[in-house]
């Protein structure tokens, strides 16, 4: 009898720790690593988070480090013809005029450029390689939604991109600053000079894309999105937003960011948010050479600035009805919806609050990015 009691009392408390751990639900393809425990997995889904946040970190630390070493050969090799010009300058008058020669000539946009590019690849390597479970290459597969769907995401991200530059201009008319210094902005503008031009097109409308769309919709958002896809679209989107360093990228950063993010979960692959990320930076690229360049210089800036808003409020009436058609014909984001397969979990809703926002709040990595990124952003703010 006593054996019986025994045995009975064992079933018992093995029950109550059954019920008691966190209830996880798997798909035929969606286990955990063999012999892997439930712990193990919420660290391997907060180290993931923290992967996230480190991108931000090593894309801008390894950009500082290079523009530094680009930018000292330069000025290098700047130096010595412009002290045989100037031969009465002192120290700071030959540090003002190199720096001004560096900044309205055509050398910081290669420099901005190579600089970029660079960080970018080599701190996708670094994220890629650290979190080896992760593979970059999944996320790059046949686009499932309809062509139709893609095209809509297209024109939508136009109407995005118009609305963000009308509620920026309308903030700088009522408060008088700009969300970005004027240097900055010169750094990265057109000229005469075709080459440069050329340049800040292949960086603009094909290098940038494609390397932003692999960190923030290839890694970052799929590093994210392991419990919950809404979480790691509108999580990524931040992160996105953040990573431009000045607010009026930020703001216009995240809300493009939601749209790529979107279309790439319902089509399951970030070629479609390369698509569309080339087709907002093409738009701004041909903008900014009729309207800031070509037409500013013959009409005067003003007129060329107000052509330049009308397009974007039409861009941004048509955009926006693109826009509700593919939220009609697409729908919400769901739980199928997911890039790289073999790397979702479905949870209970008390674990997959826990390993949401609360778990991305608690991570070091994202307030370390986001409280540079802020300062950096405000160290760009200058009055008009």
């Amino acid at each position: 009898m006593s054996e019986i009691n025994e045995n009975t009392n064992i079933e018992l408390n093995k029950t109550e720790s059954e019920t008691s751990a966190p209830q996880y639900s798997w798909g035929q393809e969606i286990r955990p690593d063999e012999g892997e425990s439930t712990v193990m997995l919420r660290r391997k889904i907060k180290k993931g988070y923290n992967w996230a946040g480190s991108l931000i970190l090593w894309q801008q630390g390894l950009a500082l480090v290079i523009m530094m070493i680009i930018i000292s050969v330069v000025s290098a090799k700047l130096m010595v013809p412009l002290m045989a010009e100037h031969p009465d300058y002192d120290t700071m008058q030959l540090t003002e005029a190199l720096t001004q020669q560096l900044m309205s000539g055509s050398d910081m946009v290669y420099i901005n450029a190579v600089t970029t590019i660079a960080a970018n690849i080599i701190s996708l390597i670094i994220i890629c390689a650290g979190k080896k479970q992760f593979k970059l290459k999944n996320t790059l597969g046949k686009i499932e939604a309809p062509a139709l769907s893609v095209a809509l995401a297209a024109v939508g991200i136009l109407g995005v991109q118009g609305a963000s530059i009308l509620i920026q201009n309308l903030v700088m008319s009522i408060t008088g600053y700009s969300g970005i210094n004027e240097s900055v902005t010169s750094a990265m503008s057109f000229s005469d000079d075709m080459a440069m031009n050329i340049i800040l097109f292949i960086y603009m409308v094909i290098a940038a894309p494609v390397l932003e769309e692999l960190m923030f919709r290839g890694a970052v958002m799929n590093l994210l999105a392991p419990v919950n896809r809404t979480f790691a679209l509108i999580a990524s989107a931040i992160f996105f937003g953040l990573m431009h360093c000045n607010f009026n990228q930020m703001f216009n950063g995240f809300l493009l960011g939601l749209v790529f993010g979107y279309i790439a979960l319902k089509s399951g692959s970030v070629i479609s948010a390369v698509i569309c990320h080339m087709t907002a930076n093409l738009n701004a690229y041909i903008l900014g050479y009729v309207f800031e360049y070509k037409l500013a210089s013959s009409i005067g800036a003003e007129a060329a600035a107000q052509g330049e808003i009308t397009v974007f409020a039409v861009e941004m009436v048509i955009g926006i009805i693109a826009l509700v058609i593919l939220l009609k014909k697409q729908g919400k984001i769901t739980s199928s919806d997911i890039i790289v397969a073999d790397y979702s979990y479905a949870m209970e809703d008390g674990e997959e609050k826990k390993l949401t926002w609360q778990a991305l709040l608690k991570c070091p990595t994202f307030w370390i990015s986001a409280v540079f990124c802020i300062w950096t952003a405000c160290t760009l703010v200058t009055a008009l």
